[in-house]
């Protein structure tokens, strides 16, 4: 199989799917590690299928979701390790690399931020911070532009509960951010 044809169907599969794994991820983890967790997801999906082709996978979305659901449960277990008191003898070599490729990344110089994108993402740490499940709903709306009766259905929350959540936190960040 060419590196062409394994990318393209990499590409399709992952603009087909992207929006139901951060949507299922954000409904399951934490928002501050969501981001890493979905990388993860496609990270495997693309080892798999480099490894061992795509021709066996019958329905690219459910397969995806399987990684992803994996990634959850291996997300939950760090977490807990981690809060155990682990420490980096505890981690495997490749863990270990991965540690220190993060680590070692560029920060972006904060002179090169965009005045607008560096107040939404204060005003979007603000409000994941402030309460986990109001973060949750503003990512699944206005990142993954689903609507909030789907917001709702997927947070398994009534759709009253997550419009006041909704419209409370936008004037509470009106009100704080000066908007």
């Amino acid at each position: 199989m060419s590196s062409d044809t394994l990318e393209a169907y990499f590409n399709k599969v992952y603009s087909e799917t992207f929006r139901a794994v951060s949507r299922f991820v954000v409904s399951k983890c934490s928002m501050q590690d969501s981001e890493d967790i979905v990388q993860n997801i496609y990270t495997r999906f693309y080892q798999r299928i480099a490894k061992k082709g795509y021709e066996d996978i019958e329905n690219a979305e459910a397969f995806v979701i399987n990684i992803a659901k994996f990634e959850c449960r291996s997300y939950y277990e760090n977490v807990s390790k981690r809060s155990s008191g682990a420490n980096f003898s505890d981690y495997t070599e490749e863990q270990m690399v991965q540690i220190e490729a993060e680590m070692s990344k560029e920060q972006p110089v904060l002179e090169e931020v965009i005045g607008n994108e560096m107040l939404a993402k204060q005003i979007f740490e603000d409000i994941a911070n402030d309460d986990p499940i109001v973060g949750r709903i503003f990512y699944l709306h206005f990142v993954c532009d689903m609507k909030l009766d789907e917001v709702a259905k997927t947070l398994d929350m009534s759709l009253s509960n997550v419009k006041n959540k909704l419209y409370r936190t936008i004037e509470r960040q009106k009100k704080k951010f000066d908007l």
